[in-house]
């Protein structure tokens, strides 16, 4: 194969030198003998790679160990390469494997005391480099199937020591002395914790046997076993780590310390996550089972249980227990269970169960369970359980259950359950429920069920107990009217009334009919009083501007009106009342067809410099759509 290699690059070679022109078809066969050498050079180095993989299955007696060394070479089509003063080649042994690689193979046949190289077709036999440390070796196997058992964690209480399995169950664990005897724990998901008891230092190449078991998925213990629901924890946590985690269900140690460079390059090793520590100091970020002090980091901290006291990292902390203490970052926090304390962030928090507390961010603060205390941040708060004091932001707060405290942001404020706080914002506010406290916007206020009080330009309702001051104030179940009515100053004027029936707003317009002009228009409020099933009694007071001939200093009128009204059917009623009106006008002249009002009106006076009362009327036919609408 090498010749076959070494023959293309000088035909290469001559391609390339022998011409000084442009040749397409010469151009062409180099780009071929390259493709033939690179496909050469990937099957050799294929085949040089997996020797040592190669499945290999024997069965002899009583033959020499050379003899079955060749036996073997010949089955993999390779050959051994070994000094002959390290193998006894002459020695008699009896040997049967089934289906083994080629490594599995010669460790069980040389005791695995030998190193293997590979070197084109060839596998050398070394002499094992002499270990800088002290190891133990083995593989795990399951106890009803026989198959290698991967990925278990192999470690040492005693020595706070681990590793994993690789794919075939194999396990190298280098030990910090040489202390015996010395006990081992095997532990995977699914399999029954097993110890070992090591008595001698040469007690290697074991074979360990883990059994199944059915186990009862605690919630908890899935949700803590490695601060795993976390997509932070798996994005910054090795998958080794995480998979070691959570096998090792059941060990968990405190300490005082521990000092890491990155999750698993700590003080205690790859057993970080198994350990509580006072004080944690993560120069890039930690992984541990949790805090019973202080934590810092300069980029994160992960901690899969609960954390006490303080955490504070330059990026992000996420804690899958519970937090009682306050937790500082620079970017984002996150709880998967509840806190009770304080959480600061420069982008956004995130607790998945209770907060009693607060919460402070730039950007954002969600809460999937209760809140007793307060959110804070620059844009918005969520919470999905039932809150009972507290969010304020810039723009958005939202509350998907019963609210009993406040809502305050700069733009709309979202109550999908019942409201017994108030509601303040810049624009809007909306309660999909009861409202029973005060909603307050700069724009507008919705509540399905009004019980308290709404103060903004729009006011809407689905039913109201309750009182909506505004411009326009509409209730869906509320009293909808449009009135035709003449009094002593106008003989035609048309009225909409809108609202419930303790508090309605009224907009007016009105018109002389024939004879000398004028016209009103303006804007009240009134209240329905409920006298028997088919009269009522209305008490009105309207604000009125009346042109007459120039938009220049328009009078103005104040009226206070009463009507009784009678029911004549569903939806059409008559009312009539007196009235007591105030007319104040600086306009000194009159254009001529315009009125100047000054003789309406009964038992007429005077009450200031261009201003009169007097005494008046009101009837007319009002249309009742409030029900229907």
């Amino acid at each position: 194969m090498i010749e076959r290699i070494i023959t293309l690059i000088r035909n290469i070679k001559y391609l390339a030198f022998t011409s000084t022109t442009f040749d397409m078809n010469r151009i062409h066969t180099l780009f071929r003998l390259a493709v033939l050498i690179t496909l050469s050079l990937m099957l050799t180095l294929s085949r040089a790679q997996n020797v040592l993989s190669r499945t290999i299955s024997i069965d002899i007696k009583n033959k020499q160990l050379s003899q079955v060394l060749k036996s073997i070479s010949e089955q993999g089509k390779f050959n051994f390469s070994y000094n002959s003063d390290l193998i006894p080649g002459d020695s008699l042994v009896t040997f049967s494997s089934s289906s083994k690689s080629l490594r599995q193979t010669l460790d069980a046949l040389l005791s695995g005391n030998y190193q293997y190289k590979e070197t084109g077709d060839y596998v050398i036999i070394q002499r094992p480099v002499r270990e800088k440390y002290n190891y133990i070796t083995g593989q795990v196997f399951d106890s009803e199937t026989g198959k290698e058992a991967d990925y278990a964690s192999v470690y040492s209480k005693q020595q706070f020591i681990s590793t994993l399995t690789d794919e075939s169950g194999f396990f190298k664990l280098r030990l910090k002395d040489k202390n015996f005897p010395l006990t081992l724990t095997i532990s995977k998901i699914g399999y029954a914790d097993t110890s070992i008891v090591i008595n001698v230092p040469h007690d290697s190449g074991m074979k360990i046997i883990i059994y199944p078991k059915a186990i009862d998925l605690d919630p908890l213990i899935v949700k803590y076993s490695e601060g795993g629901n976390s997509w932070l924890a798996r994005l910054f946590v090795s998958s080794k780590l995480r998979l070691q985690s959570r096998n090792i269900r059941k060990f968990f140690v405190s300490l005082p310390y521990q000092v890491s460079l990155t999750p698993g390059l700590s003080t205690h090793g790859k057993l970080s996550s198994q350990v509580t520590n006072k004080f944690s100091l993560n120069i890039y970020g930690g992984y541990t089972a949790g805090v019973n002090g202080v934590e810092l980091a300069g980029l994160f901290n992960i901690s899969k249980k609960n954390v006490r006291y303080f955490q504070a990292a330059g990026v992000f902390n996420s804690v899958a227990g519970q937090l009682k203490g306050v937790q500082l970052a620079g970017l984002y926090n996150q709880i998967l269970d509840s806190l009770q304390g304080v959480q600061l962030s420069g982008f956004g928090n995130v607790i998945n169960k209770h907060l009693k507390g607060a919460q402070v961010s730039g950007i954002f603060n969600k809460v999937s369970g209760n809140i007793n205390g307060v959110q804070v941040s620059g844009v918005a708060n969520i919470v999905n359980g039932e809150m009972h004091g507290g969010q304020v932001s810039g723009l958005f707060n939202k509350s998907l259950k019963t609210m009993h405290g406040f809502q305050l942001s700069g733009g709309l404020n979202l109550a999908n359950e019942n409201l017994s706080g108030p509601q303040i914002s810049g624009i809007g506010n909306i309660s999909e429920k009861e409202t029973s406290g005060l909603q307050l916007a700069g724009l507008f206020n919705y509540a399905r069920n009004l019980k308290g009080v709404q103060i903004g330009v729009v006011n809407l309702a689905d039913s109201s107990s309750g009182y909506s001051f505004g411009l326009l104030n509409i209730v869906k179940n509320g009293k909808g009217t449009i009135s035709v009515y003449g009094n002593e100053l106008l003989p035609l004027n048309i009225a909409w009334k809108s609202g419930s029936k303790k508090l309605y707003n009224i907009f007016t317009v009105g018109s002389y009919v024939g004879g000398s002009r004028a016209y009103s228009f303006g804007f009240g409020i009134g209240r329905e009083f409920k006298i028997n099933k088919n009269l009522t009694l209305n008490t009105e007071i309207t604000d009125q501007n009346i042109y007459l001939g120039t938009w220049k200093n328009l009078p103005v009128l104040y009226r206070f009106q009463t009507g009784l009204n009678i029911k004549l059917s569903k939806s059409l009623s008559l009312s009539a009342g007196p009235a007591f009106s105030m007319f104040y006008s600086e306009q000194k002249e009159f254009r001529s067809n315009y009125q100047s009002f000054s003789d309406k009106g009964f038992m007429r006076f005077k009450m200031r410099q261009n201003g009169y009362a007097w005494l008046g009327w009101q009837g007319g036919l009002s249309w009742n759509y409030g029900s229907i609408f």
